[in-house]
């Protein structure tokens, strides 16, 4: 299993992984990349942290899986005045009182052998939670998921992809952000695909997760939750936790891997946020004794929105990009949503990729058949 992030670190969440996404598993293809895109995902590091003079870092890494990056950042870091300690991914004598000591904590891309224990992931939740520090992470191989959220085959073109996707215009990125927190707040949301979801909710004065790959000290003075703190690379998703009571509505998943099962057909349906009914067109007993065993899943959990322009499948692929971080992506998930700042709690997670959903707010159209359209 590829290393955990803090957005999941208890034990009933470990668990859930197990249950659900041991399916599928990544396996990293790579071809050699140029030196200068190293240093230019070096750069865009530094960029979005903004380090200060004195502050202290943890470089995490594996040295099987773009080592090439660690150097170049390491140098750019300590030009900027920063204490750089890089740290391979697994076992880490003192990992508590180092990161006591330290201000960034950087997740560079690892490969499926590159763990960090479960104790480590529950002091970097700790960490976030007070409020003493930030993190960049790359999810790279792992990020590229099916639609049913297993992860896919990661390859030499997503590598490419996701390079490309480190160079957007921010600015421009934060300011469609803003542009579409205002519209979602102005409404009822109303998501909808070809298969018959058909689901709506509000968001209320919910706070919403700017991944715009600002991950500056001064960001971090206006973070509310821990996923504010957790800045993700390539950048891109708008992600909220809408009001639970607000939910209502069906989920329609063509077809998602339990285990080594496949379970087609499956329609969820939803009042007040709460799952009140739930079938499958195949194998709805291991649908079943999936949500009997983890019933945080019986709650929606988020809705997310992917703006990153350079996010798109390769062609000849089929695999979503980066979890659904590319412009028009849409994201539902179920289960625990405390990250987000909802009220869901439990534990369990999992994340479905709508391609072709429509997203309206009244009248306004922000995505049609999986392609943004909102005037921004």
């Amino acid at each position: 299993m590829k290393k955990k992030t803090p957005l999941t670190i208890s034990i009933t969440i470990l668990l859930s992984a197990i249950l659900l996404f041991t399916a599928g598993g990544f396996a990293m293809q790579r071809d050699r990349l140029s030196s200068a895109s190293y240093d230019s995902m070096a750069r865009r590091i530094v960029a979005s942290l903004n380090p200060a003079r004195g502050e202290r870092v943890i470089l995490r890494f594996d040295p099987e899986t773009m080592p090439e990056v660690l150097e170049p950042l390491k140098r750019l870091l300590e030009e900027k005045g920063a204490a750089v300690e890089s740290l391979a991914y697994g076992a880490a004598p003192n990992f508590e009182q180092k990161l006591n000591e330290t201000d960034i904590y950087i997740w560079l891309p690892a490969g499926p052998r590159a763990l960090t224990p479960a104790d480590q992931a529950l002091l970097l939740g700790r960490w976030l939670d007070a409020g003493r520090g930030r993190q960049i992470h790359f999810h790279w191989g792992d990020g590229t998921r099916a639609t049913d959220g297993i992860t896919a085959t990661h390859s030499a073109e997503y590598d490419r992809v996701y390079f490309d996707a480190l160079d957007i215009d921010y600015a421009n990125l934060d300011r469609k952000m803003e542009s579409i927190i205002n519209k979602l707040r102005a409404g009822e949301v109303h998501v909808t695909t070809p298969a018959g979801t058909d689901i709506r909710f509000k968001v209320g004065d919910r706070p919403f997760c700017k991944q715009n790959g600002d991950a500056s000290k001064a960001r971090m003075q206006t973070a509310r939750t821990r996923i504010d703190r957790e800045i993700e690379l390539p950048a891109g998703a708008l992600r909220i936790a809408p009001v639970e009571e607000s939910v209502a509505g069906v989920m329609v998943v063509p077809s998602a891997r339990i285990g080594n099962v496949e379970v087609k057909g499956i329609r969820f349906e939803f009042t007040a946020g709460v799952m009140t009914k739930f079938s499958a067109a195949t194998n709805e007993d291991t649908l079943r004794r999936t949500l009997e065993s983890a019933t945080a899943l019986k709650h929606f959990r988020e809705f997310a929105l992917g703006l990153n322009p350079k996010l798109i499948t390769p062609p000849g692929k089929q695999w979503v990009p980066y979890y659904g971080y590319g412009a028009g992506a849409v994201r539902l998930g179920l289960g625990d949503n405390s990250e987000l700042g909802g009220n869901v709690r439990g534990g369990a997670v999992r994340w479905l990729f709508f391609t072709d959903a429509t997203v309206t707010v009244g009248r306004d159209t922000l995505v049609r058949a999986g392609r943004l359209v909102a005037r921004l």
